[in-house]
């Protein structure tokens, strides 16, 4: 037998092999790699964008998130529950409809809207806080929520500015590190204080053991071109994040009535404005 010759041959054998192997393995990888996260895509879609005078500032993920749905349900309360909250249960009770109660205390007023939403207002003149920072005016926010028994390890500032004297904090509830939408506590803070506390919070009941692979970054930017309210404005962030939309549940004058519901993985693009747009595509 000639041994060198059938060597050869083999070694002809393998590399025809390999060959196929990798022909199979490129094609079997095109088929399934999601080709909208490609360079050429990306640049496409920021060229696209830009013919809406929608700029986008920011890095563009290039990943599949797949996140968990959630059981959530609004944060509720009674006005006896949020008088000694606040008042120590000094505060005035009144109810001028059915679906808001008011409380006031020297200074201090809450509206309560449907048990769920808390507006806070201080129309206190005296001045007693030096408030020149960011910084302060978080620390303020956060001493006013650890005063009234608030928990703030589920709260995260999303957008800040300061405007006439005065700083406006916008926070986002925090869920396993993703923002959940539609939840909100948002102040205006001075030199008196928090001036005012506008809270919708939701808390997670429950998580699906099931995940969701959400739709490509590239796909959810180009989402905005429906929506008319993102043109003319800059991008500065896309991640992740948690929807409950009350609407789904037919609540869509007042979202206060809404009482639990499943929140779905979605996309959240953040504008150089502080508003925000959530693409729930998958």
């Amino acid at each position: 037998m000639d041994w060198k010759k059938s060597k050869t041959i083999l070694i002809i054998a393998l590399i025809i092999t390999n060959l196929i192997l990798s022909i199979i393995l490129l094609v079997s990888y095109s088929n399934t790699r999601d080709l909208s996260l490609s360079k050429y895509s990306i640049a496409n879609t920021k060229d696209i964008l830009a013919n809406f005078e929608i700029e986008i500032d920011c890095k563009i993920p290039k990943k599949h998130p797949r996140l968990s749905s959630l059981l959530v349900e609004f944060e509720s309360y009674d006005e006896q529950s949020l008088n000694r909250r606040f008042f120590d249960s000094l505060g005035i009770i009144t109810h001028p409809s059915t679906d808001r109660i008011e409380i006031n205390y020297n200074n201090e007023h809450i509206n309560l809207f449907n048990y769920r939403r808390i507006f806070y207002e201080n129309s206190a003149k005296v001045k007693i806080y030096d408030v020149d920072s960011l910084k302060k005016a978080q620390k303020i926010c956060e001493n006013f929520m650890l005063n009234n028994n608030y928990n703030i390890d589920d709260m995260e500032l999303s957008y800040s500015y300061f405007d006439e004297g005065k700083y406006y904090l916008n926070y986002s509830k925090i869920f396993e590190k993703n923002s959940l939408e539609s939840s909100y506590t948002n102040f205006v803070i001075d030199n008196r204080g928090v001036v005012s506390m506008d809270r919708l919070w939701l808390n997670v009941l429950k998580k699906s053991k099931a995940k969701f692979r959400l739709s490509s970054a590239p796909r959810a930017l180009l989402a905005l071109i429906d929506k008319e309210e993102s043109y003319g404005k800059i991008v500065k962030r896309i991640v992740p994040c948690y929807y409950f939309n009350p609407e789904d549940q037919g609540y869509i004058e007042d979202i206060t009535k809404a009482l639990q519901g499943r929140a779905i993985p979605a996309w959240k693009i953040e504008f150089s404005d502080g508003d925000n747009i959530v693409i729930d595509t998958f």
